[in-house]
């Protein structure tokens, strides 16, 4: 039986990638997944800003589910 491989948002653009093959970067023991390298780029020069998005965009949407 072939699974689907897990998809996420990138923390920069919003858009939906493929944890199997998008570009990422690990902070604070996380991994973060972007759509290319511009967007990684940006979560590089200010990792704590965008990290702290990050968490913050997925705690509200597991809020939601609530």
């Amino acid at each position: 039986m072939k699974t689907s491989p897990s998809m996420t948002k990138d923390p920069i653009c919003g858009m939906t990638v493929s944890e199997a093959t998008a570009i990422h970067t690990e902070r604070d023991g996380q991994t973060y997944y972007f759509c290319g390298d511009t967007c990684r780029k940006k979560f590089l020069s200010a990792p704590e800003k965008t990290a702290q998005n990050a968490k913050n965009a997925k705690n509200a949407k597991n809020a939601k589910k609530e």
